[in-house]
């Protein structure tokens, strides 16, 4: 006989009002946690897991087009991945920070994978490093770059004489250490050409000779160390046709106007050979007077850059320069209250420039070797 409806909702109330178990507790905690694992957790994973495979096939097919083979292709991710780097694609396309991983992997695990990370830089065009463009570490000095080594009290000339993953070697010039021993620091500076002055404590990892007998220190790779800005502009090499003249003090003195003062002078050819935004580096060849152009002088100097006019500028003469191979001349001048505007598009140019250098610099080596590829594929 089929229970009444008052029946069924006086059994229903008595199930609602009596006491759950610890046993029935435990079973619905366990209930929920399975359901939020099910359709919470466990589709996240798989959603994660599904955007780092996308992520990494992108990055795979970008490397891939840097010329890189598939295994240093996953290298790199695996490099990215383990030091945290958030945009893989640095590795690529950033000097510093491809170099900066690197040096981190180095120490970690020294080096077993040397070739292969001596492949990926040569690939990438990493292998020289603009002069503009600051170090990142003690892998980027050149070879040959000369550098003055402090011991106690003393300086010694030298030079880099080795840079590879394992270490990089300064050779000393005349001079060398009695006292020098493997895990000494020893104090190195140097400077770098529209860059600025680098001061490094490097650490001794092995004393040797040269064939020729000098000594040399292999030192161990750092990114720690102080660079000092030695000027306020960075200077770019130009070669630039200009007219300039002298600028006697008694010509302004006895004229109203920098008009009147300019017809009296007379001008000559020269050629721009760098240029900054504080100045010009001005060459000529030998001329009868030219003894009294000499520093606190004034010039007066006319170009073009990019079909821009900079006409009748005012420098200051700050050293005079006698070329050891040649006859030429050169002057280091700054200007002297150059207007703002031109001040800028100098600064301009110098970043467009810099901006070509670069793009050379980091696609260049990857363009030459898929030229190189297709050569032989041809062939």
């Amino acid at each position: 006989m089929e229970p009444t409806r008052f029946e069924v909702f006086a059994q229903a109330g008595r199930i609602a009002t009596q006491s759950f178990t610890t046993e029935d507790i435990i079973r619905a905690i366990i209930i929920l946690l399975l359901f939020a694992l099910i359709f919470g957790v466990i589709p996240y994973i798989l959603y994660q897991k599904y955007k780092e495979k996308i992520k990494k096939d992108a990055f795979i097919k970008i490397a891939l087009s840097y010329n890189l083979e598939p295994h240093e292709a996953e290298f790199l991710w695996k490099l990215a991945k383990e030091f945290g780097i958030k945009k893989p694609n640095l590795l690529l396309t950033s000097h510093a920070s491809f170099q900066k991983a690197v040096l981190k992997y180095l120490k970690k695990y020294g080096i077993k994978d040397k070739e292969i990370i001596s492949s990926i830089r040569s690939k990438l065009g990493f292998t020289k490093l603009p002069e503009f463009i600051p170090l990142a570490t003690t892998l980027d000095i050149d070879i040959y770059q000369p550098v003055t080594v402090i011991i106690g009290d003393e300086h010694y000339d030298a030079a880099v004489v080795d840079n590879n993953e394992s270490y990089w070697a300064i050779g000393f010039l005349k001079n060398e250490p009695n006292d020098v021993s493997v895990g000494d620091e020893i104090m190195i500076t140097f400077i770098r050409p529209n860059d600025g002055r680098y001061i490094i404590l490097a650490k001794v990892i092995e004393i040797t000779r040269q064939e020729d007998g000098k000594l040399v220190l292999r030192l161990e790779h750092t990114d720690k160390f102080e660079k000092i800005q030695l000027r306020a502009y960075v200077r770019w090499p130009v070669n630039i046709p200009c007219k300039f003249a002298y600028l006697p003090p008694r010509i302004m003195m006895a004229t109203s106007s920098l008009e009147e003062a300019l017809r009296k002078l007379e001008f000559r050819d020269g050629i721009i050979k760098d240029i900054s935004a504080g100045g010009i580096k001005l060459c000529t060849e030998p001329f009868e007077g030219i003894e009294k152009y000499k520093e606190g002088k004034y010039l007066v100097v006319s170009f073009l850059l990019e079909e821009e006019p900079f006409e009748n500028v005012i420098c200051e003469i700050k050293r005079v320069v006698r070329s050891r191979f040649t006859s030429e001349i050169c002057f280091g001048c700054a200007f002297v209250e150059l207007p703002k505007e031109l001040q800028q598009k100098i600064q301009q140019f110098i970043w467009e420039e810099q901006r070509k250098i670069i793009r050379l610099y980091q696609e260049g080596s990857a363009g030459q070797n898929t030229q190189t590829k297709k050569e032989k594929t041809e062939q």
